[in-house]
C-alpha cells in the first residue's frame, strides 16, 4: 500500500505541477486575472500532495530522542509558508480584479486575448481535473483510505474552478471582458479559504494542539469494553500534517506481566485502527490498578465447595468455579455447571467464548486445550495455566500465597 501510495502522489503531483505551469503561461499571454487565480489555487493541491508524499515516505522511519513522534511536522511547516503565499497572491489577485472592473465602469475596459490553444487547453484541464477525481474515487474505496477520498473531493472542486475560467474565455469571445475579473473574485474566495484551512490546521500541529474528533465517545467506549482496560486515564487526538494520532492512557483492571501487557496494546491499538481508519498511529500508555484483583476459572468434576475435584476435562467438565481474588486473598467462590456439557458442535469454543464474557484472567486446566479455544483465551488475553493439584482447595492455598 506505501509504493501504491507513493505512486499514485507522484503522478499526481506531476499533473499538478505541469497544470500549474501551463495556467501560469497562458494567464500571462492572455493578460487574464482567472486564470492566473486559478493557477495559484492549484498550488493548494499541490500542498496537500506534498503533505501526503512527506507522511507516506517518513511513516516507517522510527521516532527518536531529538523527534520522539517522528517527522511528521515537516510538512506543516511547508504548507504553512505555502499559505503565506496563498494570502499574499491571493492579495494581489483581489487588488487587481478590483482595478479592472473600476476600469470597465470608466471606459477603459481590459482586454482578454483568446486563441485556440487556450481553449484547448482549458478543455483539456477540465477534462484531467474529473478523470483524476473519478480516479482517486475509485482507489478510495477499493482501499478504504480517507486520505484519497478527501483528495477526489478536492479534484471535483478543482474541476468546478476550471470550469468558470472557461466560461470566462468562452465570454472573452464575445467580448465580456469583465467576466474574467468577477471569476477572478469568486475563485480567490476558494483560494483564501484553501489558505486559511491550511494555515490553521497547520499552526494547530505545530502548536501541539489536541484536534476535534466527532467519535470521541465511541472510542472511550471500545477502549473501555477491551479485556483487563478498566477506564482511561486520557485521550487525545492530534493532527500531524494529513495523519492522525491517538493517544491515550488506560488504567488495567490487574497487575500483568510486560509481555501481556505489549500483546494487550498491539491488540487494542489493531482494533481501533480497523474500525477507525482515519487514525494513522496509536500511542498507549498503561497503568496497572493500585488495588489488584482476578478473576480465575477452574473446570470441576463435582459440585463439593472448596473441596470439588478438579475436572481433567476442559469441554467435558460438568461445573467450572469462579474464584475472585483480591491482593492474593480469595473474597468470592461461585461454582455454576457447564451449560454446554451436551452440546455436539463447537463445545469447547462455546465454552471459551462464555468464560471470556465472564471477564476472567486467568484459567486453570489439567491437560492443554485444543487449538479452537485456545486461540479464543488469546484473543481475550486470559492467561492459561497447568495444575497438578487434584482438588481445587490446594490451588486456591497455591494462588493465595504467590508473591
Amino acid at each position: 500500500m506505501k509504493e501504491k501510495s507513493v505512486l499514485i502522489n507522484v503522478f499526481l503531483f506531476i499533473i499538478t505541477l505541469i497544470l500549474i505551469i501551463f495556467k501560469v503561461f497562458f494567464s500571462l499571454i492572455t493578460r487574464s486575472i482567472a486564470l492566473q487565480a486559478d493557477a495559484i489555487d492549484n498550488v493548494t493541491d499541490l500542498v496537500m500532495i506534498i503533505a501526503s508524499l512527506v507522511g507516506v515516505i517518513f511513516a516507517n522511519k522510527k521516532p527518536n530522542e531529538r523527534f520522539p513522534l517522528g517527522y511528521y511536522r515537516l510538512e506543516n511547516i511547508i504548507s504553512l509558508v505555502i499559505s503565506i503565499f496563498i494570502f499574499f497572491t491571493a492579495f494581489n489577485i483581489i487588488q487587481e480584479s478590483s482595478i479592472d472592473i473600476f476600469k470597465f465602469f470608466t471606459g477603459t475596459e481590459k482586454k482578454i486575448f483568446v486563441s485556440s490553444e487556450v481553449l484547448i487547453f482549458l478543455v483539456i484541464s477540465q477534462i484531467t481535473a474529473i478523470g483524476i477525481a473519478i480516479f482517486l474515487k475509485i482507489i478510495s474505496k477499493k482501499e478504504k483510505s480517507p486520505i484519497l477520498n478527501s483528495e477526489a473531493k478536492e479534484k471535483f472542486y478543482d474541476s468546478f474552478v476550471s470550469f468558470t475560467v472557461l466560461l470566462g474565455f468562452i465570454g472573452a469571445i464575445f467580448k465580456l471582458y469583465l467576466l474574467d475579473s468577477i471569476f477572478a473574485l469568486i475563485i480567490v474566495v476558494f483560494m483564501i479559504k484553501g489558505g486559511y484551512d491550511i494555515f490553521i490546521y497547520s499552526t494547530k500541529t505545530l502548536l501541539d494542539a489536541v484536534i476535534d474528533f466527532d467519535k470521541r465517545n465511541e472510542l472511550y467506549n471500545l477502549i473501555e469494553s477491551f479485556p483487563h482496560v478498566k477506564n482511561v486515564l486520557s485521550l487525545a487526538v492530534r493532527g500531524y500534517g494529513k495523519y492522525t494520532f491517538l493517544e491515550i492512557e488506560v488504567l488495567l483492571k490487574r497487575e500483568m506481566p510486560l509481555y501481556q501487557i505489549k500483546e494487550l496494546k498491539d491488540k487494542l491499538s489493531a482494533k481501533i485502527l480497523d474500525q477507525y481508519p482515519n487514525i494513522f498511529r496509536v500511542l498507549i500508555i498503561a497503568q496497572h490498578q493500585e488495588k489488584t484483583q482476578e478473576k480465575v476459572a477452574v473446570p470441576l468434576l463435582n459440585n463439593d465447595g472448596v473441596n470439588s475435584r478438579i475436572s481433567d476435562h476442559f469441554g467435558e467438565s460438568p461445573f467450572f468455579a469462579f474464584l475472585l481474588f483480591e491482593d492474593k486473598k480469595l473474597i468470592k467462590f461461585e461454582v455454576y455447571p457447564n451449560k454446554f456439557k451436551n452440546t455436539e458442535k463447537r463445545k469447547g469454543i462455546l465454552i471459551a467464548d462464555w468464560l471470556s464474557s465472564e471477564k476472567i484472567d486467568a484459567l486453570f486446566l489439567k491437560n492443554d486445550l485444543k487449538k479452537g479455544p485456545k486461540l479464543v483465551f488469546e484473543n481475550s488475553l486470559i492467561e492459561v495455566f497447568l495444575t497438578r493439584y487434584e482438588v481445587i482447595n490446594q490451588l486456591m492455598k497455591d494462588i493465595s500465597k504467590e508473591d
